[in-house]
């Protein structure tokens, strides 16, 4: 298990791309502008073999500083060193709400496709737009930032869609690598929700990816948010693992 674990933070981590990594004995530091947590954290992957613990830690924490934004660690059970997030809380870093981290075949989302959603390996702007504003977000510097990460990932993309009259409703993002699928980003525009069109979206976004090589997914909820975690539990997702963040202010 823990193989499979570090296999799927690695995928999730190339889905993800930061605009800047930098390599510290084993952790990777990523920073993004600010956007996203995952994007913006250090994902501690191998014990070290060169630096001692103090001294990673503090080069890490200056990476940050540099930025002016705070030192996040991505914690799950294959992060290293073991006991990593004890000395962390030791430190000041406070820890947010666990995300969990399901895995599932790809069966029963794919019986929900319904022809319903087009899905381009390009990102337009009609999608961008539709994300954005199912997610509320209105920082036109962050949306910025946020197209180029999704114009930065290099493994097979699909970026799936649904339209309801003259404009899209619902979207989701879907990334292939190593037989994998990654589901991310399913936003719905407020005016179009409660009214099923997550289903059929991953439904086609599955169909998609299963001519692309994919024979299983992943994807992340947050802990705390219930309607999502009914949705994926009853197209057969079940928790593998869950990550916390651990987070501390600049000085």
């Amino acid at each position: 298990m823990p193989d499979d674990i570090a296999l799927i933070e690695e995928l999730a981590a190339n889905a993800v791309p930061a605009a800047m990594i930098q390599e510290i004995d084993g952790w990777r530091l990523r920073y993004n502008g600010g956007v996203t947590r995952r994007a913006n954290s250090v994902l501690a992957a191998h014990d070290a073999r060169w630096t001692g613990l103090q001294e990673r830690l503090s080069l890490t924490e200056a990476f940050y500083a540099s930025y002016g934004q705070p030192c996040r660690f991505q914690l799950c059970p294959a992060s290293r060193p073991v006991g990593l997030a004890d000395l962390l809380l030791a430190r000041g870093y406070r820890a947010t709400p666990a995300t969990y981290v399901q895995v599932g075949p790809l069966g029963p989302m794919r019986a929900r496709a319904a022809g319903r959603a087009q899905v381009s390996e390009v990102l337009d702007d009609d999608w961008l737009a539709a994300y954005i504003e199912g997610e509320g977000e209105t920082d036109p510097v962050k949306i910025a930032v946020r197209r180029e990460m999704l114009q930065r990932i290099t493994p097979r993309t699909g970026f799936a869609a649904i339209t309801e009259g003259d404009q899209i409703a619902a979207v989701a993002l879907g990334v292939v690598e190593r037989g994998c699928l990654g589901v991310f980003n399913v936003a719905t525009r407020p005016a179009f929700r409660r009214r099923g069109l997550a289903h059929a979206l991953l439904g086609d976004l599955t169909a998609w990816a299963e001519k692309c090589g994919a024979v299983r997914g992943y994807l992340q909820a947050y802990s705390i948010n219930q309607p999502a975690l009914a949705l994926y539990a009853g197209l057969g997702f079940r928790t593998l693992y869950q990550y916390t963040y651990y987070e501390k202010e600049v000085a």
